[in-house]
């Protein structure tokens, strides 16, 4: 009898844990990086050649690390599916230097999920000088990039004797949430 009570009380027990543990948590799928809404920072500027923009004596290729011309960068995406993207940046003119005034775009976007639910592309529309513009992101967890084509898109770096200049070449924007 006291073998039957101590497997009774065992099995109780076991039974008590198992409902104790029952998977009513948040599914993983319902995290923050699978949500598309919110506002992402630009943290990166990654150029194909590394520079040393601010001529500090260090190279490297994520341009933010040469100047603070980048900050303020973002792009905020709105559950009604309209957004507002903030361009910041370097401009280059006769050989100087300095930050461009940032330029707000709004408008609306698209999203296409990815087999992963963290995953999307992300397309954003807007005009410009009467031109609609489509820039397309890509969102794995919690970053969007974009990579301007290479066949456009200019980067500034330094010539033989210090002067400001544009280079071409594709840059690719990295924002985070």
């Amino acid at each position: 009898m006291k073998k039957i009570n101590l497997l009774v009380c065992t099995l109780a027990i076991a039974g008590l844990g198992f409902t104790a543990c029952s998977d009513d948590d948040n599914d993983s799928n319902s995290s923050n990086d699978t949500k598309i809404e919110g506002a992402y920072t630009l943290e990166e500027v990654n150029t194909p050649v590394t520079t040393d923009f601010d001529k500090d004596g260090d190279s490297h290729i994520d341009q933010t690390e040469e100047s603070t011309c980048y900050n303020g960068g973002k792009v905020v995406l709105n559950a009604d599916n309209t957004f507002e993207y903030v361009i910041t940046g370097i401009l280059v003119q006769d050989g100087n230097a300095g930050c461009r005034e940032s330029e707000t775009k709004t408008g609306v976007y698209t999203v296409q999920p990815a087999t992963d639910p963290k995953n999307a592309i992300i397309t954003l529309t807007y005009t410009e000088n009467n031109q609609t513009v489509t820039r397309q992101f890509t969102k794995v967890g919690e970053e969007l990039s974009w990579t301007s084509p290479a066949i456009v898109s200019t980067y500034p770096a330094r010539d033989a004797n210090g002067n400001a200049v544009e280079v071409a070449g594709a840059v690719e924007y990295v924002y985070e949430r």
